[in-house]
């Protein structure tokens, strides 16, 4: 292991309240990178990007998904970044699959929130060793940061998916999900688990955690984050929606199956945790995406690797 310094009592923060902030534990150098893809897809958005904002806000909400597709950066990230360390001591994993990214600009001075929500239900993907890293690389207050109601993960319920830009269900979901309770009108029934941060610290939380953000109430500078997604050791295949967003296309799997898609790398300093990229192949059609399927591409698949992880280097796919 590489020495991020998580403690015992992160740990059980996490497991118990279904959320922790961690301390500096992305360098300049991953801020860096972050950054400068954050700026590449807002001037060159991918198929996902979206204006969450309405014509008549005074600021500007985008998101984006799937970014390691089309920017370096981001892949650099997966690979060289503490993600996959983080990822694997709050879930006691002993494989690490990377998912996908998600972008979350908002000016200054945007009114737009993120609306409460759980992220698991959205995807079919099902069991508990898995979490979602929040990463921002502007300072942000504890009223901007995103916000969570503590152990919410715990409940057993899994509530309705909205599509923010349009206000609308996934198809299906009132037939097998139940509608969101109203956090905003009942501050007192719950317990919001929200920080001061700072560039460098990161939140980890588990997907089934209800979460938003208040828009960017700060005209003074932007709230700009992504949150990487990682599959612990059992995760599974899940029966979902009509509609679902990520869709994993391309494969016949049934409830229950390992998503064993494509083959990764060892991540540095892991000398037992195999990263493993999961291919969401809803844009398989796109030029874009494949432009950066690697060379030994087929069916989905990419023999994995035992090259050291010092000895591969981190190129387009």
């Amino acid at each position: 292991m590489s020495g991020i310094p998580i403690s015992e009592r992160e740990i059980q923060a996490y497991r118990n309240d279904g959320a922790v902030c961690l301390r500096q534990v992305f360098s300049q150098t991953a801020l860096t990178l972050i950054e400068t893809g954050i700026e590449k897809c807002m001037a060159s958005p991918t198929p996902y990007g979206r204006v969450q904002s309405k014509p008549d806000d005074p600021g500007f909400f985008f998101t984006d998904y799937y970014l390691w597709r089309y920017f370096d950066e981001f892949r650099e990230l997966m690979y060289t970044g503490p993600g996959a360390e983080i990822a694997a001591r709050l879930t006691d994993s002993s494989t690490i699959r990377y998912f996908y990214e998600g972008l979350f600009v908002k000016e200054p001075g945007t009114v737009r929130s993120s609306d409460w929500h759980q992220d698991q239900p959205y995807y079919n993907v099902d069991g508990n060793q898995l979490c979602v890293i929040w990463i921002p690389v502007d300072p942000v207050d504890s009223e901007t940061c995103l916000q969570l109601v503590k152990g919410s993960h715990l409940w057993d319920r899994w509530f309705q998916p909205v599509f923010f830009a349009s206000d609308r269900l996934l198809e299906g979901a009132e037939e097998r999900f139940e509608p969101m309770p109203d956090i905003d009108g009942n501050p007192d029934q719950y317990e919001i688990l929200a920080w001061d941060m700072k560039p460098g610290d990161c939140i980890v939380f588990h997907p089934l955690m209800i979460h938003g953000a208040t828009g960017n109430r700060r005209t003074d500078r932007r709230r700009r984050a992504i949150s990487t997604t990682w599959l612990g050791d059992d995760t599974v295949y899940g029966e979902r929606l009509r509609e679902v967003e990520p869709e994993i296309e391309g494969h016949d799997f049934k409830p229950g199956d390992r998503l064993d898609v494509e083959g990764g790398r060892l991540s540095p300093g892991l000398a037992k945790i195999r990263v493993e990229l999961i291919v969401i192949l809803s844009a398989a059609n796109d030029p874009g995406y494949q432009r950066f399927l690697p060379t030994s591409f087929s069916n989905g698949l990419i023999t994995a690797t035992a090259t050291p992880p010092e000895m591969i280097p981190i190129t387009p796919l």
